[in-house]
Formats: C-alpha cells, structure tokens, sequence
C-alpha cells in the first residue's frame, strides 16, 4: 500500500498509509458484529498493508477502541498510525441513562459526557488509550 510522509513543523515527520481504516463498524455501527469478525478484519486490513487506523469514543461508544487495542497491542508501535477524536468522554451508565445509540447496535451501556476544555480533551485522550 503507497505510503505518504508529512512534516510536522519542529517535530520531524511521520509517514503513513494514504488509505486508513476507519473504524466505526468495529463500534458496530449499522449493524452488530462478533468481535471475532472485527478482528478479522483489522487482520485483513493489515495484511493488505494497511498503517493508518482512525477511532473515536463515539464509535459503538468505545466498542470500535475495546477492539482496536488488543489487535494493536501486538504490534510494533512504529509500525501503525493511530488518530481519534477528542471532546467526548464515555462514562458507565444504567441502560436507561445511555446516550449515543441509533445507528450503533448492541454496545456497552455508556453515556457520553462532552468536554472540550483543555483538561477535558486530556482525559478524552487518556481514555482512548486505556
């Protein structure tokens, strides 16, 4: 898969796919699917030469990153790149109190709680790492 390189102003560059893999149905938007067949296909994405992977909190809310990890975890960290969004943070909610639900199917029972203040876009980062 061609590969792009981008300078980043007084950090050097960093170089990645041109194709990346989104990674909304992996949240199970639309439809659900089994978490053995969302890691075939982060697997098929791969081995086709795949290096960029995009998620976000919203995503299944945070189903899409419970997946992506352990799939990612086994690899070189210089070998992939990883984007998400910042400004939600999902919290653990009853079934009654969820938030996000619609298009995405069968998710953790999770409420989403929008901060974009500084510190809040820090905890949205640290929470997209867990």
């Amino acid at each position: 898969m061609k590969t792009r390189h981008f300078d980043r102003i007084g950090n050097g560059g960093i170089t990645f796919t041109e194709l990346g893999f989104g990674t909304a149905p992996l949240g199970n938007l639309y439809r659900a699917i089994s978490d053995e067949d969302a890691n075939a296909t982060l697997e098929a994405a791969w081995k086709a030469g795949c290096r960029y992977f995009d998620t976000a909190p919203l995503y299944g809310l945070g189903l899409s990153e419970t997946r992506l990890n352990p799939f990612l975890r086994g690899r070189k960290r210089d070998d992939y790149v990883l984007s998400s969004k910042v400004g939600r943070i999902m919290r653990v909610a009853p079934p009654d109190q969820r938030t996000g639900i619609g298009k995405f199917f069968e998710t953790p029972s999770r409420r989403e709680v929008y901060d974009y203040s500084y510190d809040g876009v820090l905890r949205s980062f640290e929470a997209s790492l867990e």
